[in-house]
């Protein structure tokens, strides 16, 4: 699942949230009663009370996240660095060209190459603690 904002906006707490509702159905299609452990840091949208209930209401374990800690999700540590060497020195025209290249990164990768992204997250977590 890609989203992509239009230019100039940002992530609120309630975009956030709507964003957690989505991944919430889709894990609840995939893996229906899993318990699910979530992972953000401490940005407002992600610190929000809006987001807190949202994440209670959904039954969900949030993880803590260390104040001041560096690239402890798997997306920044693992997954940007990927699309980051994919998308080196190529060139694109338009917004939706790169769109389009992000999410054929992301379809790449594989369901291996993000297990391997977040079997790193307790060692890096140890780092950090």
């Amino acid at each position: 699942m890609a989203e992509f904002l239009e230019p100039g906006q940002t992530i609120t707490a309630a975009r956030y949230v709507q964003t957690l509702h989505k991944l919430h159905r889709a894990l609840h299609d995939k893996h229906p009663g899993r318990n699910i452990i979530i992972l953000h840091d401490n940005a407002r949208p992600h610190a929000a009370r809006l987001t807190s209930e949202a994440i209670a209401k959904m039954g969900w374990e949030v993880l803590p996240h260390p104040t001041y800690s560096p690239d402890l999700a798997p997306s920044d540590y693992h997954l940007l660095r990927f699309v980051k060497g994919q998308l080196l020195g190529q060139r694109y025209e338009t917004t939706e060209a790169i769109q389009k290249a992000v999410r054929q990164c992301l379809l790449l990768a594989g369901t291996e190459f993000h297990r391997r992204g977040i079997f790193k997250l307790p060692k890096r977590l140890e780092k950090c603690v």
